[in-house]
C-alpha cells in the first residue's frame, strides 16, 4: 500500500487516507481523548488503512495475526456498531476499489434502488456473467460483482434493497445485456441513467 495507490483507491469513493501518511492503531483500550474505537468489539490492534468520507466506518488491517485481512468497523448497514471482514486481503481490497472505478465511470451506465437482492437475481447473473470479487459491510451489507464480455455489473446488497450498476462500453451492448435481466424481480421500472447515452439505452428497453 504505497502512498500513491492510497490515494488512487481512496478517490473512486471519496475515502480520507490515513496510511501511509500516518501510522495510527485502533486499540480495544479507551484512549486518553475519550474517542470511541474505530472498529467496533474487534479483541485486538488494527492498523488504520482510511476513513470513509462521511466517518461513518474505517478500514483497517489487523495486528497481531498471520493473515493481512481488511476490515471494515463503524456504524454498518444491518450490523449496527460492529466490524467485520470487509476483503480477504490487502490486495483484494485495492483490487476490488480498482474494479468498482472501472464500472461506475464508463459510460452507458444504468443504475436501479431496486427492492432487496433474491436469490433467483444472483443465480441469473453466475449464469450470464463471471462473479468477480465480493466484500462485505460497507456500503450494503454485502457487495456482489460480476462481469464478462465487457459488461459489469456491481451490487450493494442489504435488507430490503439492492442498489445496481450495470455498465458497458457501447450503448448496443449494455441495451443486449441489459434485455436479458428486465424481467428479473423489482428491477424492471427502477433503472435511471444519468448521461444521455444511459437515457438512450433506457428508452431501447421500455
Amino acid at each position: 500500500m504505497t502512498a500513491q495507490v492510497a490515494a488512487e483507491i481512496a478517490g473512486v469513493f471519496g475515502d480520507d487516507i490515513v496510511y501511509p501518511e500516518q501510522v495510527v492503531v485502533d486499540t480495544p483500550e479507551p484512549n486518553w481523548y475519550g474517542t470511541g474505537r474505530r472498529f467496533p468489539h474487534w479483541p485486538g490492534e488494527v492498523l488504520v488503512l482510511s476513513h470513509e468520507c462521511q466517518s461513518v466506518c474505517s478500514w483497517g488491517v489487523p495486528l497481531g495475526r498471520d493473515s493481512c485481512e481488511v476490515l471494515v468497523g463503524g456504524y454498518l448497514l444491518d450490523a449496527g456498531d460492529a466490524t467485520v471482514r470487509y476483503a480477504a486481503s490487502v490486495a483484494d481490497f485495492i483490487a476490488a476499489r480498482r474494479w468498482d472505478r472501472q464500472c461506475l465511470r464508463r459510460d452507458p451506465v444504468l443504475q436501479a434502488q431496486a427492492p432487496e437482492l433474491d436469490e433467483a437475481s444472483l443465480a441469473r447473473l453466475e449464469g450470464l456473467l463471471s462473479p468477480a470479487l465480493s466484500t462485505a459491510g460497507w456500503p450494503g451489507s454485502s457487495q456482489y460483482r460480476f462481469d464478462g464480455g465487457g459488461v459489469r455489473v456491481m451490487l450493494w446488497a442489504q435488507k430490503g434493497q439492492c442498489d445496481w450498476w450495470i455498465s458497458a462500453t457501447s450503448e448496443a451492448q449494455l441495451m443486449a445485456f441489459t434485455a436479458r435481466l428486465i424481467d428479473l424481480p423489482g428491477l424492471r421500472g427502477y433503472l435511471w441513467a444519468t448521461s444521455d447515452a444511459g437515457e438512450r439505452v433506457l428508452a431501447g428497453l421500455t
